[in-house]
């Protein structure tokens, strides 16, 4: 059903004359290269293992279409092909659209459909050419041992493909889309802005709904205390769980949907001169079922329950060197950290999985007003290059 919604409405809202009157259209075109270890997968550090080797690729094209539709109501959407999972182009599908309307009196917007979720600082920066590091960091990138069907599932990840297979969940969904309703409204101008909705799933998620009553909350709220600094803290929590045939056996004894996430973070901007800095740190709590040694674990007729959590934390540095305008050098530590939690069938506490840690460096130049390259390396624990990845990509903007 991915994509059905955002294509449905997309029709449905240009099938007037108006907004094909006043349809703007623009987009990015993305070309890269990339190398990686040998023990390089998408749910870990985003390359297929197939595709670990010396070699050029698309891996991401976008086309964006926005339409005033009068002064209050604008309808915009997002067109996109990727590599995501399998290393090969998919097909386009329609991953934005939505319709806002905005109160021409004061800074306050509503928008209903599929949109990007306020969760966390790196959300918004889906784009490649909008960020300084072509990887996203951990929490939003790295596959955990949460499954959407299972629950807590050790193996998780472990075989099969993004895409294809259950492979577990990113505490955030690094696609950063959402469906639902929210509200966007600047409380005091330039210096207080509050984002908040009500979604069809948590923001680990990538469905834009279920069959289930899932529902979550979802909110960031962003505090500019003067130019250089700027101060966020987002809050979620509501219910990821979809019923499949591999869970229906329980769906009369348990709620699927009782089983929720909890995520709440703090991010911090201070920029000065040429120099740029960028912290975050993201708790994530997981109620879930157990699936281990290939089944659920039950106690009578129900699901034992795990309280599960994990906690990411990352702090990026940009310099822009004087002498060479239009470029940048930046660094980044990324930590990803698995609480230990109480294990609900033996005495004593539970490791649900191991800790990782990524270090990465990046350099861009801006090419023309609407062209950039950049490249970037990281390399994470084991710390022996079998996970590390290099990229290099010229992203142009038209």
């Amino acid at each position: 059903m991915k994509g059905k919604i955002a294509a449905v409405f997309l029709v449905l809202v240009c099938s007037t004359s108006t907004l094909f009157a006043q349809l703007e259209l623009n987009g990015d075109f993305n070309i890269g290269f990339t190398s990686a270890g040998e023990q390089s997968s998408f749910v870990t550090n985003f390359v297929p293992n197939d595709f670990r080797y010396a070699h050029f690729s698309i891996p991401q094209i976008n086309l964006f279409a926005f339409a005033p539709i009068n002064n209050q109501f604008f309808f915009q959407a997002r067109l996109q092909t990727d590599t995501w999972g399998t290393g090969e182009l998919s097909l386009p599908r329609f991953t934005l659209a939505n319709i806002t309307w905005e109160n021409p009196n004061r800074p306050l917007s509503v928008t209903a459909g599929q949109f990007i979720t306020p969760v966390g600082f790196y959300s918004d920066r889906n784009l490649l050419i909008d960020r300084t590091f072509l990887d996203l960091p951990l929490m939003y990138s790295y596959f955990v041992n949460i499954s959407d069907q299972r629950g807590f599932w050790p193996t998780a990840g472990n075989q099969g493909a993004y895409t294809t297979n259950d492979v577990g969940l990113t505490s955030i969904y690094f696609g950063s889309y959402t469906t639902g309703a929210m509200i966007d409204w600047e409380i005091e101008e330039d210096k207080i802005r509050l984002e908040a909705a009500l979604t069809a799933v948590a923001p680990a998620s990538d469905r834009e709904y279920t069959n289930l009553a899932n529902a979550a909350f979802q909110s960031h709220i962003t505090y500019i205390p003067s130019i250089e600094w700027q101060l966020g803290l987002s809050a979620s929590y509501g219910s990821f769980f979809q019923q499949t045939p591999i869970n229906a056996t329980f769906r009369d004894v348990n709620a699927l949907e009782q089983y929720r996430q909890l995520l709440a973070g703090i991010d911090v901007r201070y920029a000065i001169g040429y120099w740029e800095i960028v912290a975050e740190g993201l708790f994530s709590h997981w109620n879930v079922p157990g699936f281990v040694g290939g089944s659920f674990q039950v106690e009578g007729d129900r699901l034992v329950e795990y309280q599960l959590s994990n906690i990411g934390t990352n702090i990026d540095i940009r310099f822009e060197p004087p002498f060479l305008t239009g470029s940048f050098i930046a660094a980044r530590y990324d930590r990803l950290t698995f609480l230990d939690a109480d294990d609900p069938l033996n005495s004593g506490t539970l490791e649900w999985d191991e800790d990782v840690e990524r270090i990465s460096g990046a350099f861009g130049y801006k090419l023309g007003r609407n062209t950039e390259f950049k490249l970037s390396f990281s390399d994470q624990t084991p710390f022996d290059t079998s996970r590390y990845s290099f990229q290099a990509v010229i992203s142009a903007f038209f």
